[in-house]
């Protein structure tokens, strides 16, 4: 089989290109005190390739780091973009609570406003000064001044309203004073039960006004002194949400103390001469 110049060429180079490196590693590692003269002639011929080699790969391995560098940075770039666009996010949220939560504050003020106080369609022919007035959910107030064709109502907020009332759980007694600005106050005295938050304070009957039993607000918060407990009362009703309510006319009459107890018969005369 006859071998072509070209394959000999080729063989040729690949042992040349394999032998280069094997003779410079060879005259790299030995002692250059005891090199011969191919060795030391081979190591002069050899530095500057093994110098450019060198920079070669460096530059080369730089280039790699710079470039794994840029994109680990394009990453964090990527990253905090979107980080920034969604805090962007969140401040038009905020922006938007915040506008929502002031409107809900003026409204809330714009209702503290509204409700001064509250008139009823009958005059002084119907009711009197001093007749309590409920609502379904409880107690409203008692009527203050009446005119031909209206009347107006105190109700139970008003700094000069005074109301008996009591705790419908411990019975323990006290007098409601309005607070304005949908509160009312309430000293409980004379009394060893704890007054708890969320207790339904309703009236008591004793100032023969207001019936007894029905519902006057419920406790908020309660301050424990040594002699009484100061109690913050929210209203049961809701006052700009009124459109009917009852005026208590007269109070119930007194219990019979007879009732439900046996009676001596009386014996009949029969018909008898008138005399």
């Amino acid at each position: 089989m006859a071998v072509s110049f070209r394959n000999i060429r080729s063989g040729a180079v690949i042992v040349l290109l394999l032998g280069i490196p094997i003779v410079l590693l060879r005259s790299t590692v030995q002692d250059p005190h005891h090199m011969n003269a191919f060795d030391r002639a081979v190591h002069r011929i050899g530095a500057p390739l093994e110098a450019g080699v060198t920079y070669s790969a460096r530059w080369v391995g730089s280039f790699f780091e710079r470039w794994v560098f840029q994109a680990r940075m394009l990453e964090d770039k990527q990253a905090l973009e979107e980080q920034t666009r969604d805090q962007k996010r969140q401040l038009v949220e905020l922006a938007q609570l915040k506008e929502e939560n002031r409107q809900l504050r003026r409204a809330l003020q714009m209702r503290d406003q509204v409700v001064v106080k509250i008139s009823v369609d009958r005059g002084d022919s119907y009711v009197r000064p001093g007749m309590a007035v409920l609502a379904p959910d409880g107690v409203v107030g008692r009527i203050n001044r009446t005119n031909a064709q209206h009347s107006d109502v105190m109700l139970i907020t008003d700094p000069e309203s005074k109301i008996a009332v009591e705790v419908a759980r411990t019975r323990c007694p006290g007098i409601l004073e309005g607070a304005g600005e949908d509160m009312c106050k309430v000293r409980i005295i004379s009394c060893d039960e704890p007054v708890l938050e969320g207790d339904v304070i309703q009236t008591s009957g004793v100032d023969d006004l207001f019936p007894k039993g029905h519902p006057v607000g419920r406790v908020a918060t309660v301050e424990r002194k040594v002699d009484a407990q100061l109690v913050d009362v929210v209203p049961s009703v809701r006052f700009d949400r009124l459109d009917m309510v009852w005026v208590v006319l007269a109070n119930a009459p007194q219990a019979d103390p007879q009732a439900g107890k046996p009676r001596a018969r009386v014996p009949s005369r029969g018909l008898g001469p008138l005399r």
